[in-house]
């Protein structure tokens, strides 16, 4: 590795990157001091490390400068809180229930993203006003949720907004981007002609990054099999279309220069016909450096290569070290390097089918700790998905970007067989294993293990090494083992969601949101996940309100709830959709009335209100549950209020160590009275940014604030979470 100082300097612009990247001072000086020490100790033994260590600080000194200047850039944008935004439209892009124009705003660095409903006729390149509420890319308000602030800062989209009016002032002209939007709408045309509804999703969403026509759940076979890499344009199409025309034209007598020339430039249209993904930039920027060595007859080395893009892409935006497909693109890239793949050698058919086996098992075990660290689990065998899956994928990939150009055609049924192989084989079940969230240096010492394991020879005792190797599995067993139980109040817009960790497993009290759509799939889950679950034990629904069962909902949907106990109330639309589904799933339901329990070894709550058949307004008639949960006392209200609270006091309520504030912080709700038997330690509001409500209302606060408890609100906070 010593020789060299590409890789070496990469190594460490990312280990100091690494280092200050959560901006949590114990952490960042922990994470310093282990990469000094580390990078010393190579010195030490020779001093061609320095340049790792160079890399550290200009890496550290990178990211503190780039976001600098961001966070100066966004005060100065916050203090003048614009109405209005003019600027040059670089894309657009249609979304679920609008368009998207990324702007560049006039006298800012960072780009807005524009969302508009109004049909306003707006090309690419057309100089708008527009009015506007500018507002900053949202940082994840939970544990495990995505977070949309280091995705778009990444691309340097700092801000957001939702257009009232657009008026169009004027067009600037931009031939390139005009002639790739009218390929990209020419190629999209083509394939949804070519081909059947669902094998056009998947091949719209390997040939041009345009995933807009595939299911959601067809998504989730995709991640669930480990073969998600294959809906992003990665390194692996960017490199076939090049390489592809490289090869050609050698083939036909054209010299090194013209045929890499041709062959780099037919890569760097496709990277930036399909939106220009890091992935893509990183295999543009390889392929540009394989040419070069072509060209001028040198040796490749994938791993200084790798290492010289990624540097690059990091010195040209140091954000995008926080950008979940930079880490994954240049580690895969990094392990084959390490790992390498065999070639020339000739094989009888098992050898080249073991290859085809071992190749991305060795692949899935280097990318291990990592896709642990960013997505909390991994598909156990999916190897055995992408030893079958790749091959098919790259050979339908090749055929349908050389015959796009044609009408449909017989021969597009035998490419489509490709892609209907690859479909069915992301539909198998291939074992997940959910460790849940683990902190920094469970990746190092995962990776670390992984080195001691399979390098032959390394300068240790081999007592030392199996000791280091045997302390680092059981460093690793012990986080997800020992990880402490907490109970979340979730940030989920305007809703409720209570998640607690017990003994047998998750219990989640109401889940929805009437702000934030897909509540269940983008909060719930990853938070669920998070935590090292893959499914809720006990879900409970206290009235049937979008903003208290939507997720529950989405949950049941995706079987991923056991039992769902259910208000023993009048039945209405709601209620039969949310039953429906649970019966569909195979959910056990069980019905809840004032005086029923449900308890576990760790946990003990009892419905206090209301009476089964309860002929209450709705938000009157939600479930109260009172108990204990890990050892603090707690009360769940839902959205109970007026006639449904005056009930409540009659029926023994207790002191409380948490309150889950009903109906938002309503001022129908939490009178003088419930308090004075409550008198809780902590009072957790959940509601929605500047909600239309005003929720918590003002005197409500004043109220709880007399008995002293400290109140939490999801809108400020994010997560409440209790340890």
């Amino acid at each position: 590795m010593k020789k060299r100082p590409v890789v070496l300097f990469f190594a460490g612009c990312v280990s100091g990157m690494a280092a200050v990247w959560n901006e949590e001072i114990p952490a960042a000086v922990f994470y310093c001091l282990g990469g000094v020490i580390f990078w010393g100790r190579q010195i030490l033994r020779d001093r061609r490390y320095l340049i790792g260590l160079l890399g550290m600080a200009i890496g550290m000194l990178l990211l503190f400068a780039q976001r600098h200047t961001a966070e100066q850039e966004i005060r100065m944008v916050e203090k003048k809180a614009p109405k209005e935004i003019s600027g040059v439209v670089l894309k657009s892009s249609q979304t679920e229930r609008s368009m998207a124009y990324l702007i560049q705003c006039q006298g800012w660095d960072g780009k807005l993203l524009l969302y508009d409903t109004s049909n306003a006729k707006v090309r690419t390149g057309d100089w708008i006003q527009a009015e506007t509420k500018v507002e900053i890319q949202e940082k994840a308000g939970n544990p495990g949720q995505f977070s949309a602030r280091n995705y778009y800062f990444a691309r340097g989209i700092y801000y957001r907004g939702f257009a009232e009016r657009i008026y169009v002032k004027g067009y600037r002209k931009n031939p390139l981007e005009n002639v790739l939007e009218k390929s990209r709408e020419w190629m999209k045309d083509q394939i949804q002609e070519q081909y059947s509804k669902e094998e056009a999703g998947l091949i719209q969403g390997m040939l041009l990054g345009d995933k807009s026509l595939m299911e959601e759940e067809q998504k989730d076979d995709f991640k669930e099999s480990g073969l998600i890499h294959l809906l992003a344009v990665s390194g692996l199409h960017i490199s076939l279309a090049g390489r592809s025309i490289y090869r050609i034209l050698r083939r036909i007598g054209a010299g090194f220069l013209l045929s890499s020339a041709a062959g780099f430039f037919t890569a760097l249209y496709y990277g930036m016909l399909t939106g220009g993904s890091v992935s893509s930039i990183r295999a543009v920027l390889m392929l540009g450096i394989y040419f070069l060595s072509q060209v001028l007859g040198k040796n490749y080395d994938l791993l200084s290569s790798a290492s010289l893009a990624g540097s690059l892409i990091l010195i040209r935006n140091p954000l995008y070290f926080g950008d979940t497909g930079f880490l994954l693109s240049f580690c895969a890239v990094i392990i084959i390097g390490c790992i390498g793949q065999e070639t020339g050698k000739k094989k009888k058919v098992w050898g080249k089918v073991l290859s085809r086996i071992v190749f991305p098992l060795k692949l899935q075990m280097g990318m291990l700790p990592l896709m642990i660290y960013l997505q909390y689990e991994t598909p156990v065998f999916s190897f055995l998905a992408n030893a079958a899956a790749v091959p098919a994928a790259s050979v339908g990939f090749a055929m349908a970007l050389a015959f796009v150009w044609l009408p449909p055609l017989f021969l597009h049924r035998w490419i489509q067989a490709f892609f209907w192989a690859v479909l069915k084989i992301s539909q198998i079940k291939y074992g997940m294993i959910t460790i849940g969230q683990v902190p920094l240096w469970w990746v190092a010492a995962g990776y670390i293990v992984f080195y001691l394991a399979g390098k032959k020879k390394v300068k240790m005792p081999f007592s030392v090494r199996v000791g280091v190797i045997y302390m680092g599995i059981l460093c690793m067993t012990a986080v997800p083992v020992m990880r402490p139980k907490t109970i979340a109040f979730l940030d989920v817009g305007q809703g409720d969601c209570m998640m607690a960790e017990t003994a047998g497993g998750m219990i989640l009290a109401d889940g929805g949101s009437s702000s934030v759509k897909k509540t269940g799939r983008y909060r719930m889950l990853p938070y669920l996940k998070s935590r090292g679950k893959q499914k809720i034990k006990i879900a409970v629904i206290s009235h049937m309100d979008e903003d208290h069962y939507s997720g529950i909902l989405e949950l049941l949907e995706m079987g991923r709830i056991e039992y769902l106990g259910l208000p023993d109330v009048p039945r209405d639309a709601a209620y039969e959709s949310v039953k429906t589904a649970a019966e569909k799933a195979g959910t056990v339901i069980f019905l809840l009335a004032e005086g029923k329990v449900i308890k576990g070894a760790d946990f003990y709550l009892k419905v206090l209100h209301p009476p089964a058949g309860s002929s209450l307004e709705k938000n009157a008639a939600s479930l109260v549950l009172q108990g204990n949960i890990n050892g603090k006392r707690i009360l769940l209200t839902g959205d109970v209020e007026k006639e449904g609270e005056k009930e409540l006091l009659r029926k023994g309520l207790k002191q409380a160590d948490i309150l889950k504030v009903a109906h938002h912080g309503s001022k129908n709700s939490t009178s003088e009275e419930f308090l004075s038997l409550v008198k809780p330690v902590h009072a957790v509001i959940s509601c929605g940014k500047e909600n239309r409500y005003g929720h918590p209302h003002k005197e409500v606060t004043e109220k709880i604030l007399k008995y002293n408890s400290r109140i939490h609100r999801t809108d400020k906070e994010g997560a409440v979470i209790f340890w």
